[in-house]
């Protein structure tokens, strides 16, 4: 699938609310007073992150599936790895070179992706972002193979209504467990959890169905015109700002439906902006940046001894080590990863191999070699 410059952009909005939320808490001296600070809202970037990789990684499954009739999960997985893995095993590698490790567990749930569901009594900040990493590492567990599993024998409609239900049921889920007397995992952050934030990744797969064909997208297009749009964004923003285990499922539906609403309207003032190229480029750059970033904006970053936290000079660091993660790492590894999931394993090659090594060299030459 090629790449979209405008979801590039959406990208950059998404990295621009983390960064502004671990910046501007520390300068404006609310750091202590987490609901005084307004950068606090910044932390909603993660949710447009969630949106954009259940809307993408559904939308690749299906092209993938009308250009050549399979899934291809093998391919999907093997350019995943070589998309998600190496640069943050580089940032968990230079992690460990300052030994900030807290615990044994923070390092291995890092390592192996259930971050979010360790408590914070035996894990540093440092390593925090990756809970939303852990979340979207098990969302490519199970989505991609449930997709497959229920279009092939059912239809694609059957998948929609598949990823709409579960949707709508983890949401459930997290108003119902916000209301327990003891939570199901008390010392695991709520807030982190993959069964309570799965649902904002499943919208995303619903609003992939939407725009799949061309009837569908023209469908949407012509109900989801600037006024709705509008309209969506405005129950957004005081969702967020009255944030509750009930907004949150708003929030979650939204953040798709805004997504999809810029695909189908690429006239539209605010689609020009999301593809200007200063924009798509932050954009390009946003997981090196979200992984990067963390080491020069922990708490009270303003405060530390560390040469590297001091302001402005610590948010220039993280913009050229992201940069140099981004096209030293990340950006050839996905060249590799996708070259890689294109071969095809052909069983003959190695018959022909296993048999000619039992055959003299002399009668290979001779063009006697029968394999």
């Amino acid at each position: 699938m090629r790449r979209i410059p405008l979801l590039d952009g959406w990208r950059a909005i998404a990295i621009a609310l983390v960064l502004a939320h671990h910046i501007g808490q520390n300068l404006s001296g609310n750091e202590g007073a987490y609901d005084a600070d307004v950068t606090r809202f910044g932390a909603f970037g993660v949710d447009i992150f969630f949106g954009l990789s259940g809307l993408l990684i559904t939308r690749l499954l299906l092209e993938q599936y009308r250009a050549s009739g399979s899934f291809g999960l093998r391919e999907f997985y093997i350019r995943r790895a070589f998309r998600i893995l190496p640069p943050c095993l580089v940032f968990i590698a230079a992690y460990t070179a300052l030994g900030w490790w807290k615990s044994g567990l923070e390092f291995t749930s890092s390592l192996f992706f259930f971050r979010n569901y360790v408590p914070d009594s035996v894990a540093g900040f440092g390593s925090g972002h990756l809970w939303s990493l852990s979340v979207e590492e098990h969302f490519y567990l199970i989505w991609p193979g449930l997709l497959a599993f229920v279009m092939t024998r059912r239809s694609k409609h059957a998948a929609a209504n598949t990823a709409a239900a579960l949707a709508l049921g983890f949401g459930l889920w997290r108003m119902i467990e916000s209301q327990l007397p003891t939570h199901l995992l008390p010392l695991a952050p709520a807030h982190f959890r993959t069964d309570l934030r799965l649902d904002a990744l499943l919208w995303g797969c619903v609003a992939a169905f939407v725009l799949d064909g061309s009837k569908e997208r023209e469908k949407f297009a012509s109900q989801f015109r600037w006024p709705a749009f509008a309209g969506a964004a405005a129950v957004l923003i005081l969702s967020i700002r009255y944030y509750s285990s009930l907004t949150s499922v708003w929030i979650a539906v939204l953040i798709p439906a805004l997504l999809a609403g810029t695909l189908v309207h690429p006239e539209w003032w605010i689609c020009r902006a999301l593809s200007w190229a200063p924009v798509t480029w932050l954009g390009r750059i946003s997981y090196s940046l979200y992984l990067w970033q963390q080491l020069f904006f922990p708490p009270g970053w303003h405060q530390a001894s560390q040469w590297w936290m001091h302001w402005p000079a610590n948010l220039g660091l993280a913009f050229a080590a992201a940069s140099l993660s981004y096209y030293l790492v990340e950006k050839p590894l996905i060249a590799i990863g996708r070259r890689y999931a294109n071969m095809r394993f052909d069983a003959s090659i190695f018959k022909y191999s296993a048999a000619a090594i039992k055959q003299s060299p002399a009668v290979i030459r001779k063009g006697t070699f029968q394999p």
